[in-house]
């Protein structure tokens, strides 16, 4: 019973010192997609809770399965408290994550699992993250026993300048027209109804196996809800 009091007088201290935090809950680990994403079960919710400030390599990366299966170490089957900062545009709650007093956002950047996301890390504390990082590296801790180790933000970007210098079929996209299932080519602004872009996911789903294209980004089996 004392140590659970004196774990909420810390995570009250801490939401105290950083009041732009909107809301803080705990909730069980189900799963962990990779190094910086994972899904935690919040009563009868899942909820997929993406680490602030920080950024891992993608699996496909050098160290991305590293950072996965260290993450996985820390908070698989465990109970987190999850400090709430933001919602990104895959609708994934963006927050710091804590097992007992382990922050864990800051603790795979010190371990050498993860670059600071400077871009979007605005925060105080991102600067002593930064100095976390340039000790790792200097250290050649983790992953940066590579010197030539791409940040995940550019490698994505490479990924995406090559899927979008593949040839796309001219006309509209959709099942019965130029569906191309051979690799991730579309996005929603290649199809000009929903309807088309349905028949295309539902097609390359019967072909393949798999939503090759990643339409459906919540996972529910509609994709490119926007389109109407």
């Amino acid at each position: 019973m004392k140590r659970r009091h004196i774990r909420t007088a810390i995570i009250t201290c801490f939401l105290f010192l950083i009041p732009s935090l909107s809301y803080a809950w705990s909730g069980k680990v189900v799963d962990v997609a990779d190094g910086d994403t994972i899904t935690v079960q919040s009563g009868d919710k899942k909820v997929k809770v993406r680490f602030y400030g920080i950024d891992t390599p993608e699996k496909s990366q050098w160290y991305g399965q590293n950072a996965k299966t260290f993450s996985s170490a820390q908070v698989m089957g465990k109970t987190v408290d999850v400090q709430e900062i933001a919602i990104d545009r895959y609708e994934r709650v963006v927050a710091l994550v804590s097992v007992g007093n382990l922050a864990l956002n800051r603790h795979l950047v010190e371990y050498g699992y993860a670059w600071v996301y400077r871009r979007y890390c605005k925060k105080p504390f991102c600067s002593e993250w930064a100095k976390k990082e340039a000790a790792a590296r200097k250290t050649k801790r983790g992953l940066w026993k590579n010197a030539n180790a791409v940040p995940p933000w550019e490698y994505r970007k490479s990924k995406r300048k090559k899927r979008g210098s593949a040839k796309k079929p001219a006309g509209p996209v959709g099942s019965g027209n130029n569906c191309d299932c051979s690799s991730n080519i579309y996005n929603c602004g290649d199809f000009k109804t929903q309807r088309l872009a349905q028949e295309c996911y539902d097609h390359c789903k019967r072909v393949k196996g798999r939503d090759v294209h990643k339409l459906d980004r919540d996972g529910d089996g509609q994709v490119c809800e926007s389109l109407g």
